[in-house]
């Protein structure tokens, strides 16, 4: 081995290390816990995959499942259409002078915890509240409320996971040159066209690392279903807590885990591939 490829490997140790010891063995060590019965961790305990099988009787995983990733979906759809126009707005019509508050009102949200943000919102959508109140003035009753149903989960979702697509848009919006558009529209490209064959491919990085970042964790959110979803908000990350803090069946609860991992990493190898066929072909 070269000294410069002694080298380039001395200086990779470090992150080579972090990366194996946050991702790699947390990993190994949730897929074995998924292979134990009850609590018994310890490496001697007996290994079966009676976890997995328990799951696919009871029969409640894949329709939670199937309910989680429609409320991802939904909550990612309406970020990427409520982020598109604010993000090309931030990088192409705002001045510079602006841009930046603007840019800080967008994360003043971050400030905070998530609980707090999440009983700002209660408090916002409880009956005769500020939302029920101004619904009021169009005919709707604001003595009721629209607390602990699956449409107040998908709005306090939307609301906290808006500005990271914002975000992600932006940056890659910023990258986009002026010139280019300027080229697409002489050359008489509309605004439609102009979006479909300049802007969304070049902004493709940005969108597909936004709906990563939204779509992953609007999945496996429970704080959200358990506080304001009601009796019906159900979603599998509560299932998961529950086999945690109220069964206490840690092997179950990390099988589950396991299996929602797969289920995740299906879905995002899928929504890779299909952004970046759809921007490559654009290109």
């Amino acid at each position: 081995m070269t000294k410069s490829k002694l080298s380039t490997w001395l200086l990779m140790l470090p992150s080579t290390g972090m990366l194996a010891l946050l991702v790699v063995a947390p990993l190994a060590v949730l897929v074995f816990a998924s292979l134990i019965q009850g609590n018994n961790l310890a490496l001697d305990a007996a290994l079966s995959l009676g976890n997995y099988a328990t799951i696919l009787e009871k029969g409640l995983f894949f329709p939670l499942m199937g309910k989680s990733l429609a409320m991802a979906g939904s909550v990612t759809a309406a970020c990427i259409l409520l982020a598109y126009p604010t993000a090309y707005g931030l990088a192409k019509c705002v001045g510079e002078k602006h841009r930046n508050l603007l840019v800080v009102l967008i994360i003043i949200p971050f400030f905070t915890s998530q609980l707090l943000l999440i009983y700002s919102m209660m408090v916002l959508l409880q009956a005769n509240g500020p939302v029920m109140s101004l619904l009021g003035l169009f005919g709707r009753n604001a003595s009721t409320s629209i607390l602990y149903t699956n449409f107040a989960v998908f709005l306090i979702l939307l609301y906290e996971f808006l500005p990271y697509m914002v975000l992600c848009l932006y940056s890659s919006m910023c990258k986009i040159e002026d010139n280019q558009l300027y080229a697409a529209q002489v050359m008489g490209a509309g605004k439609a066209r102009r979006f479909l064959d300049v802007i969304f491919p070049l902004s493709s990085p940005g969108l597909l690392s936004g709906i990563i970042i939204v779509f992953v964790p609007a999945a496996g959110s429970f704080v959200e279903a358990n506080l304001a979803g009601g009796t019906n908000g159900m979603l599998i990350g509560s299932y998961i807590d529950t086999n945690f803090s109220v069964s206490l069946n840690i092997g179950r609860g990390c099988a589950l885990c396991v299996l929602f991992l797969l289920v995740l990493c299906v879905i995002t190898l899928i929504i890779n591939a299909v952004i970046r066929g759809v921007a490559g072909r654009r290109l």
